[in-house]
Formats: structure tokens, C-alpha cells, sequence
């Protein structure tokens, strides 16, 4: 099984090449040395994906939502169990707190893994719900996004406004269809790469 760092850097080599990972890593590298809580694997995920929105000059949100995308790629390759007996987008998330735990352990060990709480809203349609940053909200959006390609599912999540009681939780309604639409139609991902990364 391949480290979340080892992952992190094959997407930006492939989607980007060696050059640009590169000067990545010696943004990241510097992001590492400046952070105050320590050098755990954690702090250097953090590191690199800050630094991969400072060297593409993208939003932090955006990124987040591209990494998430391309690492539920990774995630279905290495991790077999996740889609095993499992035929769509709809039906992980009904078990995510049975399957996040051991993602993120295993990819990022000692990470703090949120309770997620999942509420079907209709037939298409269910409410993620969790405490946690924004940015872990983005890569969410961008890893279901991810899932729903693999199922060959059309996946639309929306952010919801949070209660005013509790500003740090995260709603995301996330819409599940299937992907009927033809080749000359917007990407199933919903991350055209040329759009994402000006190059």
C-alpha cells in the first residue's frame, strides 16, 4: 500500500509533471519547517497540498476538491474493501464510519477521523453531515465526486449553510444520478483539468 505523500506526489507528477513536483515539494518542504505542531504525517499532507494551491495559484477549497477526486481513484485501487459488495456512490456513504476509519488510518495515521452523520434526503439524494474545516469538507465534495466516476454515477454535492448553533459543522447534500450523458458533454467528474489548473 503506497503512502498518502507517495500518492499525493504520483497525481501532481501525472497531472502536471516532474517539474511542477518539484517545486511542490520545496514548498511544502519549507511549509514543513515553518509549522509550529511537529512534522507527523498529518502536518505533511497539509504542507503539500497548501503548497500545490500556492504553486498552481488555485483556491484552497478547489484543490482540496481535486485532491479528493483523484485520491478516491487511489482509495478504490488500494483499498478493495471500500467498493466490495457495494455498487454505488450512495451505499459507502451509508457506511462511512465503518469504512473512513481505516482509509485515514491507514493513509494518514493518527489523523482525527470525524463522526459522520448521513441522512437520506430522497431517492437521489443524501445529507453528509460532520464536525470539521472547511477543507475537509472540500475534499470530501471532491472524493465523492471521485466514487460516483468509478460507479459510472452522476455525483452533484452542495454545501448547506450550517446551524447557527453550531458553525463548524459541515452539510453537504449530495445528489447521485446515473451518468447517462454523452462524450461531448461536461466531464462525469465534474473537474475539467484544463479549467481547474490554468497552465
Amino acid at each position: 500500500m503506497r503512502s498518502i505523500l507517495v500518492l499525493l506526489e504520483d497525481i501532481v507528477r501525472l497531472e502536471f509533471g516532474p517539474g511542477e513536483l518539484a517545486s511542490v515539494r520545496a514548498v511544502a518542504s519549507a511549509h514543513v519547517s515553518d509549522a509550529v505542531s511537529g512534522t507527523g504525517s498529518a502536518v505533511r499532507v497539509t504542507a503539500f497540498v497548501r503548497a500545490l494551491c500556492q504553486v498552481r495559484r488555485r483556491p484552497l477549497p478547489e484543490v482540496y476538491a481535486f485532491v479528493g477526486l483523484k485520491l478516491a481513484q487511489s482509495v478504490v485501487t488500494d483499498f478493495p474493501m471500500v467498493t466490495r459488495d457495494r455498487q454505488s456512490t450512495r451505499l459507502v456513504l451509508l457506511q462511512i464510519n465503518q469504512l473512513a476509519p481505516a482509509v485515514l488510518d491507514a493513509l494518514v495515521p493518527g489523523v482525527e477521523v470525524p463522526a459522520f452523520d448521513v441522512e437520506l434526503i430522497d431517492a437521489e439524494s443524501v445529507r453528509v453531515s460532520f464536525t470539521g474545516t472547511p477543507e475537509m469538507a472540500s475534499l470530501l465534495e471532491g472524493a465523492v465526486r471521485g466514487l460516483g466516476q468509478h460507479f459510472g454515477e452522476r455525483v452533484e454535492p452542495t454545501r448547506a449553510s450550517p446551524p447557527s448553533y453550531a458553525p463548524n459543522r459541515r452539510l453537504i447534500d449530495i445528489k447521485i444520478t446515473p451518468d447517462r450523458r454523452t462524450e461531448d458533454a461536461p466531464s462525469p467528474t465534474g473537474v475539467d483539468r484544463r479549467k481547474f489548473f490554468s497552465f
